[in-house]
């Protein structure tokens, strides 16, 4: 027998418990005084005909105007990245707009800390019903964090995390995991007592949470294998500028000038890749993160040898739904979403674009 595709309804409750629509509804959404007996009568028979509440429907039918609302770094002239995670927001505004939400977007420069507070301070002033928050800049997106609270905005973080500040859920990486990952990968690609360079390129590296765990995890692994007996140096650019950069580099290549392998904590590793290839370097194991504008080309040409994928489409776009269900649906929402660790070489790169 083939079986009814009929939408149960309240009305259908009511008549089967023997109870009035108001009742039904009273208990469906935990309203008003009904008695235990009636309650586990009507529960059981929402049971028996699988009945789910369409809480969308129920918040259309509000009319309420829900608004979202999200601080991330803007696009600069020397990275791509953030287009990226625009992309993943506005897929998923499109997705729920039909619900009455809207969505405004405060966009401060990654080098500059006085521009994410006067962007947080408008972000304060819309006091909207849930915020996305890049915490980029550690220090300013915690006093945020702590307004929030205050204010109960319920508030959810993606692309780095900051632990224990109450909000709803991360959405990213593991950081320090990732440079596990790009550690073992330097690590199967170099001969034993090969020197290795990490690379740091910031304005405020120690203000910024998920590239420091990123160079913890990878120094970790090494710590942890001491049979790979690397020599590891450490350096922290804290220029954007093309130039401040390469002049970086020469000078540590002037004293270290066997290093045989290349970590780069960020999306910046084509700033090494047009080094490497400027001194007409070879045979240099060159890791780093994203699929950047900048980056395909070194990736394509194997000046970089190994990108790691954040996947920031995916990240905004479930940031966003993570939101919305939790303000809009009431949902519960699970304290991380991690997505996977994705490693592209040139060989699987047209999978990615």
């Amino acid at each position: 027998m083939k079986k009814s595709d009929k939408k149960i309804t309240i009305k259908d409750i009511a008549q089967r418990s023997g109870v009035s629509i108001g009742t039904v509804d009273r208990v469906i959404h935990n309203r008003g005084e009904v008695s235990s007996k009636t309650m586990k009568k009507v529960l059981r028979v929402t049971k028996v005909l699988n009945f789910q509440p369409d809480i969308l429907a129920s918040a259309l039918a509000s009319k309420k105007k829900v608004r979202l609302a999200t601080l991330m770094p803007a696009v600069d002239n020397d990275s791509s990245f953030w287009k990226a995670p625009n992309l993943g927001i506005e897929k998923a505004l499109k997705e729920i707009e039909h619900y009455g939400v809207t969505h405004s977007k405060y966009l401060f420069s990654i080098s500059d800390r006085n521009s994410f507070i006067a962007e947080a301070e408008k972000v304060l002033s819309d006091n909207p019903d849930g915020l996305l928050i890049a915490p980029s800049l550690q220090n300013e997106a915690l006093e945020l964090a702590k307004i929030c609270n205050a204010k109960k905005i319920p508030f959810v973080f993606f692309n780095s995390n900051i632990s224990n500040q109450n909000q709803v859920c991360y959405v990213g990486q593991d950081s320090k995991q990732s440079g596990i990952v790009g550690a073992k990968l330097m690590d199967y690609g170099l001969s034993k007592g090969s020197e290795i360079l990490v690379v740091s390129i910031f304005r405020f590296l120690k203000n910024n949470n998920h590239i420091l765990n990123r160079k913890q995890g990878f120094l970790q692994y090494f710590e942890s294998n001491k049979a790979s007996r690397f020599k590891i140096t450490s350096i922290e650019i804290n220029s954007l500028d093309a130039g401040d950069i390469y002049k970086a580099l020469r000078n540590i290549f002037n004293i270290h000038p066997k290093i045989k392998g290349i970590f780069v904590t960020n999306s910046r590793v084509f700033h090494v890749a047009r080094f490497i290839e400027a001194s007409n370097l070879r045979g240099i194991n060159l890791i780093g993160y994203d699929l950047t504008d900048e980056n395909i080309p070194y990736l394509e040409k194997g000046v970089i040898n190994f990108l790691i994928d954040q996947k920031p489409v995916e990240q905004s776009y479930r940031a966003i739904i993570a939101l919305f269900n939790k303000v809009v649906l009431k949902k519960n929402v699970p304290e991380e979403i991690l997505l996977p660790i994705d490693i592209v070489i040139k060989e699987n790169l047209k999978y990615y674009e």
